[in-house]
């Protein structure tokens, strides 16, 4: 074993020194080749860089691995609704620039773009308040315009369906059974129902629902007061439009029936309507929400009449005549005490839109108030006073049987417009008649008068024997795009009080109503009727 261990060591220092010169051969070339390749990188990576931007992006892209995550559907549909708010606030912001910029180079006149009417900003809540700083007349335009676009054909069927199941509908009473005929929502919210759905009372002494809906509140007016919930009450003035402050009690001038003018001068019809006047706590006769206060400027009207119906008009005639000598009103001398009632009637989305003639009246005027365009849900009506004097509204003025009758359809967000059927010249929730309000308000302000808030029409062409447009029990008046509220304020018979301490609640006769609140109502439903009987 010494032996081997010496011959391995003798043989491997014979070998060292051909390893180390093997092992420095191999380093000089190794050297070599790093310096010749470096130099090669460099041009290759210059001629990578020398590609365009664009190709050298899409390549990455193309090498890159991409996971795709669905994005939560309300995510995206706040995402569009803020871009959209966005858009609108930029769009009302540079309109609004250029409506400063022309009142500041005097361009406002008589045929330019006049200031702005100040907006009321309602006390309320936080909800309110934020509410009240949206373009809420924008939205609704733009919502309207939304409604109008075409639906394709295939998507009509399951999209009305759906809308249905939402909200509601009673697809059994559309009178069109085929959805694919509605090209857009706006048709169909408007949509007619079949023939006998809807059949009317048959007592016509009987006040019947003029749409379908849902019954907010009735009652009494006390005190020239309507009450919109429990607790809080707006004025019947700022309803219907007049304000009676320094109007005679006395006055009781009428202008209709044609082109003539019919003074009522008898001492007792004038004392009947004082005594009116003070038992509804009002400062205001009835004639005076048709003239408005003596002291005021006349308020210049246009005539927007259509001609009645021969068979509206004769049924109307009829029915008025059976209230000479049975009634009191400001328009006949006759005994019956009457009182002021009050009914509001709430359409939702997915109710009949369009509104019938809750009896035989006669419209003699419209006032159309360009106000703001609040919500009216439930909701909204609780905690926003004076919102029905608040929102745009079509305010029509007549007479019925038992004397005053008013029918005010109230508009609300997203509902595109107000349509009255006989009506040739109302456009409603339009920049058109908004800058007419802006000008009329102009206009008083340089006057120094409080601008009425309203433009009135007349319907005394209509018919020149009943001064107004005649519209019978049951007859379509008009209609809704979307939902909102409808306010009936009329004269009605009050009844005889069985004692003093029993009061009116407990009346024997007089107007009795049929509803109660929250009551869903259908078109055509009695809400309420006069008790004619003998004993009463």
């Amino acid at each position: 074993m010494t032996y081997n261990a010496g011959r391995l060591a003798r043989a491997t220092s014979l070998r060292a020194p051909h390893l180390v010169g093997l092992l420095q051969q191999q380093t000089r070339c190794s050297a070599r080749r790093f310096a010749t390749s470096t130099p090669r990188r460099i041009k290759d990576e210059g001629t990578k860089n020398q590609e365009p931007f664009r190709s050298r992006l899409l390549a990455a892209l193309s090498r890159t691995k991409l996971d795709w995550s669905p994005v939560p559907i309300g995510v995206g549909i706040a995402f569009l609704g803020a871009f959209q708010f966005y858009r609108v606030r930029e769009r009302e912001r540079k309109r609004q620039e250029r409506e400063d910029a022309q009142d500041r180079d005097g361009d406002g006149g008589e045929h330019g773009r006049p200031k702005k009417r100040k907006r009321i900003r309602p006390s309320g809540p936080w909800q309110i308040q934020v509410m009240s700083t949206l373009p809420l007349k924008a939205l609704s335009r733009l919502w309207g315009r939304f409604n109008e676009l075409e639906i394709p054909y295939h998507l009509r069927v399951p999209g009305f369906k759906l809308y249905s199941w939402i909200f509601g509908v009673n697809l059994s009473e559309v009178s069109e059974p085929d959805l694919h005929t509605y090209p857009n929502l706006a048709s169909f919210f408007y949509r007619t129902l079949k023939p006998g759905v809807r059949p009317l009372d048959t007592n016509h002494t009987a006040l019947l629902s003029p749409a379908d809906g849902r019954v907010l509140q009735f009652g009494m007016i006390e005190h020239g007061e309507v009450e919109q919930v429990k607790g809080m009450t707006y004025s019947l003035e700022a309803l219907l439009g007049t304000d009676g402050k320094g109007a005679r009690q006395g006055e009781i001038t009428k202008e209709g029936k044609g082109n003539q003018s019919v003074q009522i001068g008898e001492e007792d019809i004038l004392k009947a309507d004082e005594e009116f006047a003070n038992m509804n706590g009002i400062s205001y006769t009835l004639p005076n929400l048709f003239s408005g206060p003596k002291n005021q400027v006349k308020i210049p009207s246009v005539d927007a009449s259509t001609t009645s119906k021969p068979a509206s008009e004769s049924e109307v005639r009829a029915d008025l005549a059976l209230g000479d000598g049975r009634s009191r009103s400001w328009f006949s001398n006759t005994k019956t005490p009457t009182t002021l009632f009050y009914i509001v009637i709430y359409l939702a989305p997915g109710d009949y839109h369009r509104f019938h003639s809750p009896t035989s009246w006669v419209v003699e005027k419209r006032r159309h108030f360009a106000g703001e365009l609040y919500s009216v849900s439930p909701y909204l009506q609780r905690t926003l006073p004076g919102l029905f004097t608040l929102n745009e509204r079509v305010v029509l003025l007549g007479r019925w049987r038992w004397g005053f009758f008013s029918f005010t359809p109230v508009g609300a967000t997203n509902v595109g417009s107000i349509k009255i059927n006989f009506d040739a010249e109302l456009r409603t929730n339009s920049l058109t008649t908004d800058t007419a309000a802006d000008r009329a308000a102009e206009q008083a302000s340089e006057r120094g008068e409080p601008y009425s808030g309203y433009a009135e029409a007349t319907y005394s062409e209509a018919s020149r024997v009943l001064g107004g447009h005649a519209l019978r029990r049951g007859e379509e008046m008009g209609g809704f795009q979307l939902g909102s509220s409808i306010v009936m304020v009329f004269e009605a018979p009050s009844g005889k009080r069985r004692s003093f301490d029993e009061g009116w609640e407990e009346a024997k006769g007089g107007w009795r109503w049929r509803v109660e609140k929250g009551q869903q109502v259908k078109y055509g439903e009695t809400i309420g009727w006069v008790d004619e009987s003998p004993d009463s």
